[in-house]
């Protein structure tokens, strides 16, 4: 297969580790060997650099990789990259990230790159996670939310990534609350109805909402991972793959 899909998402906090740990424990149960990289993470505070997404992603697959090589920039300020590796007084060098990524794919049939924030975040003064996913030469998976808000950060998102040519695989809705009111029932379908229409991709979920994460982080992601949406995602995948090669 040697290929990579990025994981991006339309704001933060909408699900794409989720995404990214439930589509790499797909594919392994598949038979395709997965390696994966959250290259920049925030809010990582020493003490429980255990709880990082680049931890989970790793314990997930029970990858053997260091965590430095999963993830090369790693922040304690939970901020903008660009805001955090200032504090810190680093900067973050695209290029280092593109070697470690070359490293690790090059073992690897399939790679799942976990981004930070959306498609805008700045990642140095002079280039965002859109100049990142073209360095990676990667195609991408966005996740929002299915719920209100859900169409506008979607379409956003979906037109930016356009703009810079870069090839979106599928719009993944995730539940980022619970859907129990006849009004939330209603908001979603609405969301969906109207994605599918004009977001110009699949449109795949909406996944299962899945309370207390981090917390139960394992069982949540290995239901996540027998969806149905997550079967269809590593489907589309697979077949651009092929197509691409």
């Amino acid at each position: 297969m040697n290929h990579g899909i990025f994981i991006t998402g339309t704001d933060t906090g909408v699900g794409k580790t989720l995404v990214s740990a439930a589509l790499a424990i797909h594919l392994k149960k598949r038979g395709v060997s997965v390696g994966v990289m959250k290259p920049i993470e925030t809010g990582v505070l020493t003490a429980r650099a255990a709880q990082s997404d680049a931890a989970r992603l790793r314990s997930i697959i029970e990858s053997e990789e260091t965590l430095g090589a999963i993830c090369p920039y790693s922040f304690e300020l939970p901020v903008a990259p660009l805001a955090a590796a200032q504090a810190e007084g680093q900067t973050i060098n695209l290029d280092t990230i593109k070697k470690v990524y070359r490293l690790l794919s090059g073992r690897y049939d399939c790679m799942v790159v976990e981004g930070i924030g959306g498609v805008h975040v700045p990642v140095t003064t002079s280039s965002n996670v859109t100049d990142l996913i073209k360095q990676l030469r990667l195609s991408v998976v966005v996740v929002g939310q299915s719920g209100l808000g859900g169409i506008n950060h979607a379409l956003l998102t979906i037109e930016a990534l356009c703009r810079k040519r870069i090839s979106i695989i599928a719009l993944v809705l995730n539940r980022t609350h619970s859907v129990r009111s006849a009004m939330a029932r209603i908001q979603e379908r609405t969301t969906l109805e109207i994605l599918r229409k004009q977001a110009g991709v699949p449109v795949l979920g909406p996944l299962p909402y899945e309370p207390g994460m981090p917390g139960r982080f394992r069982p949540a992601i290995l239901h996540v991972a027998r969806s149905a949406a997550l079967k269809n995602l590593a489907n589309l995948l697979l077949r651009s793959s092929r197509q691409n090669h």
